[in-house]
C-alpha cells in the first residue's frame, strides 16, 4: 500500500516539475521573440537619434555666429562713435 501512494506522490512531483520546466521553456522563448524585436527597433532608434548628436555642432556653430555678430555689434559701434565725432 505504501508503494502506491509512493508512485503516486512521485508521479505527481514528476509531473509538476514537467509542468514548471514547459513554462520556463515557454517564458524563454517569449523572452528571446521580445529580445529580437527589441534588437529590431533598436536600428530604427539609432537611425532616428543620428541628428540628435549633431546638435552639440550646431550649437557650436550658433555660438560662433553670436560671438561674430557681436563683435560686428562692437566695431559698427566703434565706427560710429567715430563719424559722430568727426560730424
Amino acid at each position: 500500500m505504501w508503494w502506491t501512494t509512493g508512485f503516486i506522490v512521485g508521479g505527481a512531483i514528476v509531473l509538476v516539475v514537467a509542468l514548471l520546466l514547459i513554462v520556463i521553456l515557454l517564458v524563454a522563448k517569449n523572452i528571446r521573440r521580445l529580445a529580437a524585436e527589441a534588437l529590431s527597433v533598436a536600428g530604427e532608434i539609432e537611425a532616428a537619434t543620428t541628428s540628435i548628436w549633431g546638435i552639440e555642432g550646431a550649437n557650436d556653430l550658433v555660438r560662433d555666429t553670436a560671438r561674430a555678430a557681436k563683435s560686428i555689434e562692437v566695431r559698427v559701434k566703434g565706427i560710429a562713435a567715430v563719424l559722430e565725432g568727426a560730424l
